[in-house]
């Protein structure tokens, strides 16, 4: 018989805080979370740079961690993921928890502005990330995601009215594991939902286009 307890984990992250310590008003907050066999150090150099020093930056590790090359031992390093299919509600839940605990800390520990939210996600946190938004509503300003797909139980889950999250959307035109027209099929669903939607296409592989940091950064300004 199957039976479990639960315990506590540690859940790491990476912070900056904005270089003008002196200001008295809220900063915005990027909470950014890297792609499978990523880890919160390579998500952070990205998340800085479109940052600028402007916000309250997060990079959350994945709770799951395995060997990256483990055919080669002198080679191998150690990856992080989000979850599997395997009790997929759990890693779901506990992304959800994650995020809120990482709101609160910024809104109350570093002075961050609880209505300028921003989530940015690659690969397989973005998913994640469209579900938090659409299963909480008002609490996400605005959503980047990066090579990434919306949820696999996108039509039938019930949670589908529009969301008041601005959407910015980069997919790679070279992407091996999500097709154009698949992508394309992103677009349409995504555009149903939010409050408004911004979807571009990069010619990339199934990675962080660099190329694409400018205009995120200037997309998350004009939404400041």
């Amino acid at each position: 018989m199957e039976r479990y307890f639960s315990a506590p984990i540690r859940r790491y992250y990476e912070l900056e805080l904005p270089r003008a310590i002196r200001y008295r008003g809220r900063w915005p907050a990027l909470i950014a979370l890297h792609g499978y066999q990523g880890d919160k150090d390579s998500m952070m150099r990205v998340a800085r740079r479109i940052a600028g020093h402007r916000m309250v930056v997060m990079s959350l590790q994945g709770p799951n961690q395995f060997f990256v090359g483990f055919e080669d031992p002198q080679h191998r390093r150690v990856g992080f993921g989000w979850g599997t299919t395997w009790k997929m509600e759990e890693s779901v839940a506990r992304h959800h928890a994650d995020i809120r605990i990482l709101i609160d800390v910024a809104c109350r520990r570093y002075h961050a502005d609880r209505q300028r939210i921003f989530l940015l996600g690659f690969s397989q946190a973005c998913a994640y990330n469209y579900r938090y938004v659409f299963a909480h509503p008002g609490q996400i300003h605005g959503v980047v995601a990066v090579c990434g797909g919306v949820p696999g139980d996108w039509e039938e889950n019930p949670r589908g009215p529009k969301t008041a999250t601005h959407i910015l959307h980069i997919a790679a035109s070279r992407d091996e594991w999500y097709s154009r027209d698949q992508n394309l099929k992103f677009q349409r669903q995504l555009a149903a939902r939010a409050r408004s939607l911004d979807f571009r296409f990069y010619d990339s592989a199934h990675q962080f286009p660099r190329t694409a940091i400018p205009h995120i950064r200037t997309w998350m300004e004009k939404h400041f």
